[in-house]
């Protein structure tokens, strides 16, 4: 694991600005520092040793065919591939992952990624073609951003601040804001500046003498298998996770479980513990709110599977942990779960230097709720406007606190098509809301379009276009970001072996019924989880990795959102309504959570301070 910045072109960074590109890329990989350079190539990493420690040393050059190789990452399989390639004959003269990335491209040309197993960006120097080959990973995990100049000089790293100390002139992209108020984050291939994108996940980026081209080398498909016995899925995806976790668990260095208690991260952990000789070293964090805490269900599933449990009771000083978030988010992003993933990352990374998580599970496995909510509320599309009062009455259930009864009546509204209600579901403000807000030149529709044209394209069910929607936007784009962000920036690695490739093909061919078995979604990873576990604990409602926001907006940061969204700086940059700011947050103030609003203003505004001022 490490971060990786570079160039190719008549303007490639020299060594003094290469330096200072991976200077803000240490926390990423604070081990170990490495360059090449040559007359229009520069490639450098920093970093993180985890497999290899001794001889993993990057670049990798391989003088004799003038291939150079840095990346980002873990390749899973690269024994095996090793083993492969020795077999027809050819010689290493290392055991690290970057030699046999270099063997694999000499042997099979750029079509090499779809061999790999793991999460990676790869940045490989062909002199001899007069080329640079980016690749990234099948699902996104591991970041790779690009400029392009119109010098025909490409440039590349693992995060836009790196880009950013060689390109200090950046405009803003002025659409990212309202969709940054619509989705929370920014998708590929965009970033929130005109001169930076992003590699898309399963693509290849080739830069060969000024020219680009980009191209997609895996899709996820959509062909249920037919035939099959559940017993049968069951048995399989048994197997497939299994060996998705033993892949996950080579390191030389200290590792351990993120353990939240739902259903994924305690079907992870429980494999580690059947494949592990000493007890797991599990890690979970919780707020003082009961709302926000579940630590109770964690610690009963690290005690029946017998793990090293470590837990904290976090009570930061909101401010605080928001500055300094911000300082390290170089991208605008909403969702406020990136601090109790920023907070369990610091606090394990205390002791550890690898984590395994559950991220994935939902969108492999049917584990969403909307998957069932949205063909339900299109199908009542003509009604829902009547029965909107009737929400309030759901107020008392035990399993709907305020907040999910407001976000139903946000959906009690007819929608055009399923790809408009999945789209409405998935966004943090209705367009009405949030347009609002906006200053009207900035209010543009152009992510939504995106977002309802790849919804609709092809002939595949709903269920499936849901899915498909996730692993193109919601994933990539806000998850896994998340996840690499908070914990890089704690020196931390974290693998998902519900995102291994083996996993996520298998559990896409899985027929719906299997995934969804009447209201229950994810059924067929729950009933493995009831193999390994007592049912108590996976038949309870879901909570999510959230902080109590709305709460902490009038308390721990109700001064600097005050003061950071109505100051002379927020009038002046223009971005907002000021009136409707105000009104907004007198509001909230009040009593009446606004904070679905406030929220991604507050982190739009707070990013601009940190990389536009």
């Amino acid at each position: 694991m490490c971060g990786i910045a570079g160039g190719v072109g008549p303007h490639a960074p020299q060594m003094h600005l290469l330096t200072r590109q991976l200077e803000s890329l240490e926390h990423r990989g604070p081990d170990d520092e490495g360059t090449y350079i040559s007359e229009t190539v520069a490639l450098g990493m920093r970093r993180l040793s985890i497999v290899e420690v001794d001889s993993g040393k990057q670049p990798f050059l391989d003088a004799n065919e003038k291939v150079t190789v840095v990346f980002n990452g873990e390749i899973y399989n690269y024994r095996e591939l090793r083993m492969e390639l020795e077999q027809k004959g050819i010689k290493f003269v290392s055991s690290g992952e970057a030699e046999v990335i270099a063997k694999l491209y000499q042997t099979y040309g750029v079509n090499f990624a779809l061999k790999l197993n793991g999460m990676f960006a790869i940045a490989i120097s062909d002199e001899c073609e007069k080329a640079l080959h980016l690749v990234r990973d099948r699902m996104g995990k591991k970041p790779l951003w690009y400029s392009e100049s119109v010098e025909g000089t490409l440039l590349f790293a693992s995060e836009v601040k790196a880009l950013l100390v060689a390109l200090p002139n950046c405009t803003l992209r002025s659409d990212m804001i309202a969709e940054v108020m619509q989705y929370g984050f920014i998708n590929s291939p965009n970033s929130a500046f005109n001169e930076i994108s992003q590699v898309p996940p399963a693509s290849i980026l080739t830069w060969k003498e000024g020219t680009l081209t980009v191209s997609k080398y895996w899709s996820p498909r959509f062909i249920s298998l037919s035939g099959i016995s559940y017993d049968e899925a069951l048995e399989t995806t048994e197997d497939l996770i299994l060996k998705a976790v033993s892949r996950r668990l080579v390191s030389e260095r200290p590792m351990g479980s993120f353990l939240s208690g739902g259903i994924d991260s305690t079907v992870v952990t429980a494999m580690m513990t059947k494949l592990l000789p000493s007890p797991v070293q599990t890690y979970s964090i919780g707020f003082k709110s009961a709302q926000y805490n579940e630590l109770a269900y964690a610690r009963k599933v690290a005690a029946f599977l017998g793990t090293e449990h470590h837990e904290e009771i976090i009570d930061p000083d909101p401010s605080v942990l928001l500055t300094s978030l911000a300082s390290t988010l170089d991208q605008p992003f909403a969702d406020s779960s990136i601090l109790p993933t920023f907070l369990l990352a610091k606090f394990a990374s205390k002791e550890l230097v690898v984590a395994l998580g559950g991220d994935g599970g939902d969108e492999v496995f049917g584990g969403y709720d909307r998957y069932l909510a949205a063909p339900i509320l299109q199908n009542f599309n003509p009604w829902l406007t009547a029965l909107r009062p009737a929400i309030s009455l759901f107020g008392d259930l035990p399993f709907l606190n305020q907040r999910k009864v407001s976000r139903i009546r946000s959906q009690m509204h007819g929608e055009k098509s399923l790809a408009h209600r999945y789209s409405a579901i998935q966004s943090l403000n209705s367009n009405h809301v949030f347009r609002q807000v906006l200053n009207q030149d900035l209010v543009t529709s152009s992510a939504e379009l995106n977002f309802l044209t790849q919804f609709d394209a092809g002939d595949l069910s709903d269920f499936n276009r849901m899915i498909r929607s996730d692993f193109s936007n919601y994933l990539p784009g806000d998850l896994l970001f998340k996840a690499d962000i908070a914990t890089m920036a704690n020196s931390l690695e974290v693998r998902s072996p519900l995102l291994d490739v083996e996993v996520v093909e298998w559990g896409l061919s899985l027929p719906r019924h299997f995934k969804v078995k009447g209201t229950e979604s994810k059924h067929i990873l729950k009933d493995l989880a009831r193999s390994m576990v007592p049912n108590e604990l996976i038949d309870r409602p879901k909570m999510g990795f959230a902080i109590p926001r709305a709460e902490w907006i009038r308390t721990g940061l109700k001064e600097m959102t005050i003061d950071t969204l109505t100051d002379r700086t927020a009038q002046q940059r223009g971005w907002f309504d000021m009136k409707v700011v105000q009104k907004t947050i007198e509001s909230h103030m009040s009593g009446i959570d606004r904070d679905e609003l406030i929220w991604p203003m507050l982190m739009l505004e707070l990013w601009a301070r940190n990389w536009l001022d």
